[in-house]
């Protein structure tokens, strides 16, 4: 009887298994060192999705952005019903901010589509409709309005139609403009333009040096014709506490090549190493003549321990990198159902949950991570703050449970290597492709570990040799003698 209901069990779960949805059967994945979308362990689920009627707030209409200030409070920029609303982390609502007043009266900020709050509790709101950004205090009081900065330094050509906004513990305000590829504006806070902050370069292909050619014999209504090579602008950023800002680019015609994400630092230089692989995003579709690029990066969000979450406007996807650029999870995707989304805008992280704003849904979809998810952001936080041989266990679980991860492989033999385990970090390495240069390392020590044990005997040995070489040598010398002069005396008689 046990064995009939167990089979019957078995097979109704089989059935409801086949008649889900594969948008809820697919797992999340990543990428390995041959570009290969490797299945792995969840990293995050979706625990739950709220809209504004769910919140007690009303239902939202086109809301643009997302923030999660220094006291936790999560700000909704809900432009379509011209107001900011604040909840606690729990999402219990804060406040509504729906009346927005300056020296000129009553402002709209329906064309807002940029959100940032200072560490002052300044509201600063980039207001793209309406070329300017808009700082208010916590009761809607416009204290400053931004324009288009007058200075010799700014081309009359280059736009000004704020999309983006964030501002560093200097108050110095960073915007980013729709259309302008020159990089973000800088303002201080008496409206001084200091220039452009982290132009994204052209990246030379063979393409392009080929079209660089052909330019040099054209006419000039054929150059006209040509398309002009312009940097990409960036999409969003974020900053960290340390004042580091990210920044994000929506797309790449070469993303094997191109930075589309930057860690900047005061300089504006990118800090993260070019490991020379395939980092950001989803692969390019080959299937067709052209080449297609699948990402469309729209937003970048840093949390505590410094991961990098990207969100992906074209396939719906979340991208999760370690501080260095190592891919770790992706997750999400389109649909309708809860974890995926149909026009994400915005993403936001705290306490290690993850916050996504979808401007169709008119929700904001909640992830937490599972136990898979934990252990691998302490074990990586941990490696990254230099605590290596305290790492070892948690990227030891870590692979168990994941074989295909190749960071975690990495990570774990450089606890084994930093422990000078050379021999089971070598094993180690030899499993993760994004080990190579590590290879190499730990071979290298392996031979002088070799070298130190067996010193003595090779210096000895070295010895011993140059003795019996020098006695072989007297001796062969000898008896070539000897033979020398039995001849010179048989010559002689």
């Amino acid at each position: 009887m046990f064995k009939k209901l167990l089979r019957r069990t078995t097979l109704v779960l089989s059935l409801l298994i086949l008649l889900q949805p594969a948008s809820v059967a697919l797992a999340d994945y990543r990428y390995d060192w041959w570009g290969n979308a490797m299945p792995s362990q969840y990293s995050y689920v979706a625990e739950d999705a709220y809209n504004g009627k769910e919140l007690q707030v009303g239902d939202f209409n086109n809301p643009m952005d997302l923030f999660v200030d220094n006291n936790n409070l999560i700000y909704v920029l809900d432009s379509g019903n011209n107001r900011i609303v604040v909840f606690t982390e729990d999402f219990n609502p804060v406040k509504i901010i729906d009346h927005f007043r300056s020296a000129n009266g009553e402002e709209n900020i329906t064309g807002a589509e940029g959100l940032f709050v200072n560490k002052d509790g300044k509201i600063y709101l980039a207001d793209k409709a309406n070329q300017r950004v808009l700082v208010s205090d916590q009761e809607g009081n416009i204290t400053r309005i931004i324009t288009r900065p007058d200075s010799y330094l700014l081309d009359a050509s280059v736009a000004f139609d704020p999309k983006k906004v964030l501002v560093d513990d200097r108050n110095i305000v960073y915007i980013i403009s729709d259309k302008s590829s020159q990089g973000a504006y800088m303002i201080d806070e008496a409206g001084n333009f200091l220039g452009f902050y982290g132009r994204n370069k052209v990246m030379l292909t063979v393409k392009r040096l080929l079209d660089v050619t052909l330019r040099k014999f054209a006419t000039k209504s054929q150059r006209d014709k040509m398309v002009n090579f312009i940097p990409v602008e960036f999409a969003n950023f974020d900053i960290d506490e340390k004042g580091f800002i990210y920044t994000v680019t929506a797309f790449s015609d070469d993303p094997f090549e191109d930075s589309m994400i930057k860690k900047l630092n005061p300089l504006g230089t990118n800090i993260i190493e070019d490991t020379g692989w395939y980092l950001w995003g989803d692969m390019p579709d080959f299937s067709t003549t052209e080449t297609t690029w699948l990402t469309n990066f729209c937003d970048v969000a840093v949390d505590e321990n410094h991961f990098i979450y990207a969100l992906d406007k074209g396939k719906c996807n979340i991208y999760q990198y370690e501080q260095e650029g190592g891919q770790l999870a992706i997750f999400g995707g389109n649909g309708s159902t809860l974890g995926r989304f149909l026009n994400p805008v915005a993403i936001e992280t705290l306490h290690g949950k993850i916050f996504v704003l979808d401007n169709t849904k008119k929700n904001i979809t909640v992830f937490e991570p599972t136990y898979f998810g934990e252990i691998s952001i302490k074990a990586f936080s941990m490696f990254e703050d230099g605590y290596y041989l305290d790492s070892k266990s948690l990227f030891d679980e870590v692979v168990k449970m994941d074989q295909n991860f190749e960071y975690s492989l990495l990570g774990l033999g450089m606890a084994y290597y930093e422990g000078d385990n050379y021999k089971a970090a070598k094993k180690i390495f030899e499993r993760s492709n994004v080990a190579n240069g590590k290879y190499s390392e730990v071979k290298k020590e392996i031979r002088n570990e070799w070298m130190k044990e067996h010193f003595a005997f090779i210096f000895f040995g070295i010895i011993l040799a140059a003795f019996v070489f020098i006695i072989a040598s007297k001796i062969i010398s000898a008896k070539v003698h000897d033979m020398n002069k039995r001849s010179i005396t048989k010559g002689d008689k």
